[in-house]
């Protein structure tokens, strides 16, 4: 046998060895540095976990941090307000009215009948935009706009319409808030795209999701004597195995509200100095 060839075959096999175990673990640090799993794009660990969601914006927004009040309706403001009968509830804080003749509304409160009716036969409808139907309670929903966004999950300034068998309102509830009092002046928030990475970041979005939606609105949990602050957030509406819930993402500081198991991890309280809200 020739020893040299076979110390040169030994050689190069040795060679390939080592490049080959050089590659493994050269792999495996890439798979376990942090910094290089960062490089993958938000979209990228989407389509992974298979999680849909709508086209957002990734230009940043802007709003406020304000107080309001649920404020108390006087007899002036609903005198005017014809085809119904009117009743004042809750220290004139709620209206609550039945319709003589019922409205059409449909599911999406689109109906233009109903959009007449806001306009000249509600106290300031035109100052609400739909929300949210719900089937089962044969109810819309209609959320007040501040500063031209929705107050999410408020009671305090809300319409609750009552629907019957053929989706014509027969009744409906009404409450209104205040004029509000700025904390801060008007600064620039996170945008949609951002606010979702929040959402993915903080573990909320489970594999096979769907995000319907992204609505920039405004968000309280902190109550003062002068009223409750609210601030700017992201809400996203997704649906998870017949599911739907709400995440809300506070627009200044990316904390997450899980709204649908009504797990508060945002902490206004901390804010006050600066500057929340969305929609």
């Amino acid at each position: 046998m020739d020893w040299r060839k076979t110390q040169l075959i030994f050689i190069v096999t040795l060679l390939i060895l080592n490049i080959f175990l050089a590659v493994i673990f050269f792999n495996k640090q890439l798979s376990d540095d942090p910094d290089t799993l960062g490089n993958e794009t938000l979209d990228e660990r989407l389509k992974a976990d298979n999680i849909t969601y709508p086209r957002l914006s990734s230009k940043p927004t802007s709003g406020t941090i304000f107080t309001t009040e649920r404020a108390a309706f006087t007899t002036k403001d609903v005198s005017d307000l014809s085809g119904q009968a009117i009743t004042l509830k809750d220290n004139n804080k709620e209206i609550y009215s039945i319709l003589q003749t019922p409205v059409k509304a449909g599911k999406k409160g689109n109906n233009a009948e109903l959009k007449k009716f806001m306009e000249t036969e509600i106290y300031r409808g035109e100052s609400y935009e739909f929300w949210d139907y719900n089937k089962e309670t044969k109810t819309l929903t209609f959320n007040q706009l501040i500063n031209n966004n929705m107050v999410l999950f408020d009671e305090a300034g809300q319409i609750t319409f009552y629907l019957d068998n053929n989706d014509q309102v027969i009744s409906y509830e009404q409450t209104w808030m205040s004029k509000q009092d700025d904390l801060k002046d008007k600064t620039n928030l996170m945008s949609a795209m951002d606010a979702l990475e929040a959402v993915y970041q903080h573990g909320e979005l489970k594999q096979d999701s769907d995000v319907v939606s992204a609505t920039f609105g405004y968000y309280t949990t902190v109550q003062l004597p002068s009223g409750n602050v609210y601030f700017p957030v992201w809400c996203f509406e997704v649906k998870h195995a017949d599911t739907t819930s709400y995440i809300l993402v506070n627009a200044k500081d990316e904390q997450v509200i899980n709204q649908s198991e009504n797990q508060t991890t945002i902490e206004p309280g901390n804010e006050l100095s600066s500057r929340q809200k969305a929609k």
